[in-house]
């Protein structure tokens, strides 16, 4: 009887550690899925976050890339505006030299005119005194 007690009481105690051993094993799987879901949320944040900041990223590339050809194009522009603006003053100027050439050459010719005038007058005059 005693030896009985002895192996039932044994086998309550074996029973009692493969329960502890059991609970035991299944703590640290709760432990490891937990841990594993915690591992899986933060990658999944952090995919999130760099796919935001990849996409802003693409977002003020493409913004730059925009304001650079509005930029480029304005420049284009004022160049344009600026070689047709230079070339009609060019044409201008080279209208008033034209004009000031004419007016210089008409101006020397009424001079070489007078010069011949005066010097046929002075001739008249000196001829006109020596007889």
């Amino acid at each position: 009887m005693v030896r009985q007690l002895f192996e039932e009481g044994l086998e309550l105690q074996k029973q009692r550690l493969l329960e502890i051993r059991a609970d035991a094993k299944e703590q640290r799987q709760e432990h490891r899925r937990r841990h594993r879901d915690e591992l899986q949320a933060m990658e999944n944040y952090y995919k999130d976050q760099f796919s935001l900041l990849a996409e802003t990223l693409a977002q003020e590339r493409q913004e730059i890339q925009v304001r650079k050809k509005a930029q480029e194009k304005a420049l284009q522009k004022m160049k344009k505006e600026l070689r047709s603006k230079m070339q009609r003053e060019i044409g201008e100027l080279q209208q008033i030299i034209l004009q000031n050439d004419r007016d210089d050459f008409s101006c020397e010719r009424e001079v070489e005119r007078l010069q011949q005038r005066i010097h046929t007058a002075s001739f008249q005059y000196s001829a006109g005194h020596l007889l």
